[in-house]
């Protein structure tokens, strides 16, 4: 790689062991991949929030960060925390979350909690250079928003949110973001979550453009999250909604490797509640945003609920949903409003798990003993109607 002066000054110890280890760190994972140097980043977005027992390394990087008095050089956001309320079992799997939310704090990281980062917290510019951590939250800030950054992993993200940098390749580089694969969706109903899964799985890691949808920014995060999960698709554009896709001839600059066609048929063929009997409805994973949370509540005023019903969503629109009807309504149909990672809750709490209904193409993927269902068959579990 062509490091600059500064950078080779680094690497030889002159700010410090912790920005030398950082630093160190960037460039093997860089050379790994072939890039060419370093780039300078805009913002950064931590995968590490949940403070499991087994991450030692990852919290041996840590202490040396704040020991040196390190700070994030770029805003830098921060996953969800596992759990809102620690049980006596969970001590002993997230030890050290503690530890992880006081020592994050001290490197100056963003306490949002979520992986909807860019509702508010930190939404990057069309172009900027990123190093996002969370499969759904990379999709949206290269799909929906132009950002550019790669599928990062922990420690490498905090590495960059320190050193303000990241090495350059992949999603990156313009001629890494072109469109591999065409998409026509032949439905009228379009359930967007299911959509995200089966391209997921039919493109795996190329980039799909699909034809003209109208869809909302909200359909846009589902259906990314979706696709990231069952694939590992790190970009999708859409012809005339997303920023480098005005028509199909600005994001093709060749035929299509593939032509691929999603049917209404296909998209019903996910639902899977009938192979079991839900015990549980979850929404929000991703986490729901305000509008979401409208949106749905909307079905439960005045309404009671039949099984255990959660919202997950952005601790922001948690704290901004306190004392108001909506929030005294859902609580009063007997929906639990949680700002809690669904898929780490329910990962964690093994033991007693009920059968989940929900309508997160993500958490259908990840989440043992779950089942997907359209967002009206969620409604219809849960006891109220589309």
């Amino acid at each position: 790689m062509n490091l600059t002066a500064e950078e080779k000054g680094i690497l030889q110890g002159a700010q410090g062991k912790g920005m030398q280890l950082a630093l160190s760190t960037l460039v093997r994972y860089g050379e790994a991949f072939a890039a060419d140097r370093m780039v300078e980043i805009h913002s950064a977005h931590l995968a590490g929030s949940f403070g499991a027992f087994i991450y030692r390394t990852y919290y041996d990087a840590i202490r040396l960060m704040v020991k040196e008095g390190l700070k994030v050089k770029v805003p830098a956001t921060l996953n969800p925390r596992p759990l809102e309320k620690i049980k006596f079992l969970d001590r002993i799997m997230i030890s050290q979350q503690g530890f992880l939310e006081a020592s994050l704090a001290k490197l100056g990281v963003t306490p949002n909690y979520s992986c909807v980062c860019y509702d508010r917290e930190n939404i990057p510019p069309q172009g900027a250079m990123l190093a996002w951590a969370e499969s759904s939250a990379v999709q949206f800030a290269n799909s929906v928003l132009g950002a550019r950054t790669n599928r990062n992993s922990v420690t490498i993200d905090l590495c960059s949110a320190v050193t303000g940098k990241t090495p350059r390749f992949g999603y990156l580089l313009d001629q890494n973001r072109r469109g591999q694969v065409l998409v026509k969706v032949k439905a009228k109903k379009i359930d967007f979550p299911a959509l995200g899964f089966l391209l997921g799985k039919k493109v795996v890691n190329r980039v799909p453009v699909l034809e003209h949808l109208e869809c909302t920014r909200d359909d846009l995060k589902n259906m990314g999250a979706a696709m990231a999960a069952s694939g590992a698709v790190a970009l999708f554009h859409i012809e005339g909604v997303t920023p480098e896709a005005p028509t199909m001839k600005d994001i093709f600059d060749r035929e299509p490797d593939e032509i691929i066609t999603i049917t209404e048929e296909e998209l019903a063929s996910l639902r899977s509640f009938e192979k079991s009997k839900p015990e549980m409805v979850v929404f929000g994973c991703p986490h729901l945003t305000m509008s979401e949370v409208k949106t749905l509540g909307e079905f439960y005023r005045g309404k009671q609920v039949k099984l255990p019903t959660y919202f997950c969503m952005i601790p922001r629109v948690r704290q901004e949903l306190g004392g108001t009807d909506l929030l005294r309504d859902l609580e009063a149909a007997g929906v639990r409003v949680t700002a809690q990672c669904p898929l780490a809750a329910w990962t964690i709490r093994a033991l007693g798990r009920k059968t989940i209904l929900t309508n997160s193409g993500k958490l259908y993927y990840y989440l043992h003993k779950s089942e997907y269902g359209a967002t009206e068959d969620c409604l219809k579990f849960s006891g109220v109607s589309s």
